[in-house]
């Protein structure tokens, strides 16, 4: 449905009736935006496990196994983890906001081309933190025409994202450009950061971006770096593929090879096209969903 703005409302202009993709199937109907939702009962347990230092992939194990599982629990990981990162949030110890702060303010004194921005939720508690030296910004100003924008680190009990932007110099050195620690990852949480960051570096967006596969993060990078062309990292890739095809990787020795052969060795998209084809029919994987 194609609807289009005008002084007099929002009058629908085109309508195809005819579905274009298949609709989610029962099994997957938990995986939609509008059926998920903890309920006060589910988020109690969590925090009494979170507190009680469970891991949050044991918790959902647990409220998995007690609901008959996954598609019965009602959620997603993705939203008990950002349910519990508010939850921390707003429990923040006395002094850590304002220890934080100092930190920052003595950076910049020593450095006054030291840059932090800080984030404060509808309560004036501390949400979300960004900082880049001077050093950062130069490196930025000279190689940033391709930047990993990486989430995978986590440093603290609060299991907080600690988010890097990293490039690399003309000596094939890794160099990190900025960093911040994120409560929760959400459209909202990545779109402020990518506007901080690219105000921070004169608003240069880089040439290309490459990211884990996420939608929320997607999405942020298509509002804020529209230009900026987005890629999928390798190496998040491959920490995708031991995930969802650890069966496949344990009963044929040979996939790894010829996956990694798809990946890295054929330029042109025809020919890339015939060996994944290949691929999947010498596995028999034509029914793996995730391929």
């Amino acid at each position: 449905m194609t609807i289009s703005h005008s002084k007099d409302g929002y009058p629908v202009i085109g309508f195809n009736e005819t579905h274009n993709h298949m609709i989610v199937t029962p099994t997957k109907s938990h995986m939609l935006r509008s059926q998920r939702m903890i309920s006060d009962i589910q988020g109690f347990q969590a925090k009494m496990a979170n507190d009680a230092g469970i891991a949050l992939k044991a918790v959902m194990e647990l409220m998995a196994r007690e609901a008959g599982g996954r598609e019965n629990v009602g959620f997603t990981s993705v939203d008990l983890k950002n349910y519990l990162h508010s939850y921390q949030t707003r429990n923040m110890e006395k002094g850590e906001a304002c220890g934080i702060l100092q930190y920052f303010e003595d950076k910049q004194l020593q450095n006054p081309s030291f840059v932090y921005t800080i984030q404060l939720d509808q309560v004036e508690l501390v949400t979300n933190l960004f900082w880049a030296d001077a050093q950062m910004i130069v490196d930025y100003a000279h190689f940033g025409d391709v930047v990993s924008f990486d989430t995978t680190y986590r440093t603290n009990k609060e299991n907080r994202s600690l988010v890097i932007f990293v490039g690399v110099n003309n000596y094939r050195q890794a160099i990190i450009f900025g960093v911040a620690l994120l409560y929760d990852e959400t459209t909202a949480s990545f779109e402020w950061l990518f506007e901080v960051f690219l105000k921070t570096m004169g608003g240069k967006p880089p040439q290309t971006i490459l990211t884990d596969d996420d939608v929320a993060m997607a999405k942020a990078i298509s509002l804020v770096l529209p230009q900026s062309h987005h890629q999928l990292c390798v190496w998040h890739m491959f920490q995708s593929v031991s995930k969802h095809l650890s069966g496949v990787f344990e009963k044929f020795k040979s996939f790894s090879q010829d996956f990694r052969d798809c990946v890295y060795d054929y330029d042109d998209v025809d020919e890339f096209e015939n060996a994944w084809k290949n691929m999947i029919d010498k596995y028999t994987l034509q029914e793996n969903e995730w391929l």
